[in-house]
C-alpha cells in the first residue's frame, strides 16, 4: 500500500504527552535512547502545499477496526499534487497486522534528562535484542496485595519536580529546599524522575521539612542496582518517605525499550528495591496511547501509571481538559484485566506560553482554566492525578513539535528562586 495513493483518516490522536523525565536539552538527550534503524520515508499527497516539505511526525498505525496497533516516529514527507512521487519509496507494512489507516500528529521529541557535565550517570543504550532475564517466580517478593495510599497527603495533588537550573546544573541542596518552600503546602506528593545530581538526597532532607512524600523515579533501566542503591543511601534507608518507585518514563511509547524490556526492568526493580527495604508500589510510566496498545504495563504494575496530556489533542480545549483526563482513563480502565485497579495520572497539566495546537491555546488563563478543569475531575481523588509540573523548565530546548512550550508548564507560570 502506497501512501501517496491511499485514503489517509488524520483522526484527533490523544497525543503521546509532553512527559518529563527529563534532563537538559533535547539533542543532548539522544545518547539514552536505544538505536532504532530508521524506516523509509512516508510520502503523502497534499494539495494544499505548493512544495515539497518534511518533517517528523508520529504515527500510529490501526488495524480494520481502528484498534492501534503500534506508534513510531517516521520521517514524513509531504508533496503537492503537482510533484512527480512514482520514485518515492512504498510505505513499510506492518508484519503485526494489515494497515488500514494512520493517525498522525506533530511529533514532540522525547523530553527526558540528558546528562550534564558533571554527572556520571550511564547512558541509556540497551539493544533491541536485550530482554532482562528476572523470571517471576516464587523466589521474587511479591508486590503489594494492594497499593499504599498516599496517606494524610491523599486529598492533595501531586506535582512533578527537577532539580535542574535554566543553564542546565543541578541545583544544590539548600536551592531545592527553597524550591519546596514555595510548593510544599499544595502538594502531597513530588515526583522526581531520576537519581542524578544528588536529588534523592536533596529532595528527602527538603519533604522532611515540609511534610511530603516523594515518587522516585528510576530512569536508566540499565542500571537499576545502580539506582536503587543511590536512593537507599540518599534516604538514609528512610522509605517510609517515598510513596512509589516508577520504572522509565514513556520508553515503550518513544522506542526507547520494547514491552518485554520494559516489564523486565520492572520485574528486576521491584526485586532489588524489596531487598533494599522497600515495600510500596513499584509502576512503569508510560503514555496512555503506549498503555492503551500494551494494558499489561498497567496490568503487571503494583497499580496503573500513565502520562496524559490534553494539550497535545488539538480538538480539546483548556475547559474541556479535566473530561479529557477521565474518558481517557475511562478507555484505559477498560483494556486492564482488573478493572477495578488504582489508576494514576503521573503527569497531566497545561503550558501558559508557547504556540496554539488547533483548539488547545496555551496561556496563563488557560492554564488556570486547564488545571480547574482537572482538579475538579478529580475533586474526590486529588491523590491520583500529578500535575506537570512545579517550576518553568529552562533548561529545555524549545522546538516546534511541541508548540514551543516546553519550558512554560510551572504552575502558574512560576520560576524557581534559582532561576530569577
Amino acid at each position: 500500500m502506497r501512501l501517496t495513493t491511499a485514503s489517509i483518516a488524520f483522526l484527533s490522536l490523544f497525543h503521546l504527552s509532553a512527559g518529563q523525565p527529563r534532563h537538559r536539552h533535547v539533542h543532548r538527550h539522544r545518547p539514552h535512547r536505544t538505536i532504532i534503524t530508521k524506516r523509509d520515508k512516508i510520502t503523502i499527497t497534499d494539495s494544499t502545499r505548493s512544495t515539497t516539505t518534511e518533517i517528523p511526525e508520529v504515527v500510529v498505525y490501526v488495524d480494520q477496526d481502528n484498534n492501534t496497533i503500534r506508534t513510531a516516529t517516521e520521517q514524513v514527507v509531504y508533496v503537492p499534487v503537482s510533484v512527480d512521487t512514482s520514485k518515492k519509496p512504498a510505505t513499510p507494512v506492518s508484519t503485526e497486522a494489515t494497515i488500514s489507516g494512520l493517525l498522525t500528529t506533530p511529533t514532540p521529541p522525547p523530553i527526558v534528562p540528558s546528562v550534564p557535565a558533571t554527572d556520571q550517570q550511564t547512558s541509556f543504550s540497551k539493544p533491541a535484542s536485550s530482554v532482562n532475564t528476572y523470571p517471576a517466580s516464587s523466589n521474587l517478593p511479591d508486590p503489594p496485595t494492594t497499593p499504599t495510599p498516599i496517606s494524610n497527603h491523599s486529598a492533595l495533588h501531586g506535582v512533578t519536580y527537577s532539580p535542574y537550573k535554566g543553564n542546565g546544573g543541578c541545583k544544590t541542596a539548600d536551592e531545592v529546599d527553597a524550591d519546596f518552600a514555595l510548593i510544599a503546602k499544595d502538594y502531597g506528593v513530588i515526583r522526581l524522575y531520576g537519581v542524578d545530581c544528588d536529588q534523592v538526597a536533596k529532595a528527602y532532607a527538603a519533604a522532611k521539612n515540609y511534610g511530603n512524600k516523594l515518587f522516585l523515579g528510576i530512569f536508566d533501566i540499565n542500571s537499576i542496582d545502580q539506582a536503587v542503591s543511590t536512593m537507599a543511601t540518599g534516604l538514609d534507608h528512610d522509605w517510609s518517605m517515598v510513596d512509589t518507585v516508577s520504572v522509565g518514563n514513556e520508553l515503550v511509547n518513544n522506542g526507547g525499550a520494547t514491552v518485554s524490556q520494559s516489564l523486565g526492568a520492572l520485574t528486576e526493580a521491584r526485586f532489588r528495591l524489596r531487598d533494599a527495604g522497600y515495600q510500596g508500589p513499584v509502576v512503569v510510566v508510560d503514555t496512555f496511547v503506549a498503555v492503551l496498545a500494551h494494558p499489561e504495563l498497567c496490568d503487571q504494575s503494583d497499580y496503573c501509571a500513565v502520562n496524559v496530556h490534553p494539550f497535545f489533542d488539538p480538538n480539546t480545549g483548556a475547559d474541556q481538559a479535566g473530561q479529557f483526563v477521565t474518558s481517557t482513563v475511562t478507555k484505559i480502565r477498560s483494556k486492564m484485566s482488573d478493572s477495578s485497579k488504582r489508576i494514576v495520572v503521573t503527569e497531566t497539566g497545561w503550558p501558559w506560553q508557547g504556540q496554539s495546537n488547533g483548539a488547545a491555546v496555551p496561556g496563563m488563563d488557560q492554564q488556570s482554566t486547564a488545571l480547574s478543569s482537572i482538579k475538579s475531575a478529580y475533586v474526590e481523588n486529588a491523590g491520583d492525578v500529578i500535575l506537570f509540573t512545579a517550576f518553568n523548565d529552562l533548561w529545555k530546548k524549545p522546538v516546534a513539535g511541541t508548540f514551543m512550550a516546553e519550558q512554560f508548564w510551572g504552575m502558574g507560570g512560576r520560576y524557581s528562586p534559582s532561576d530569577q
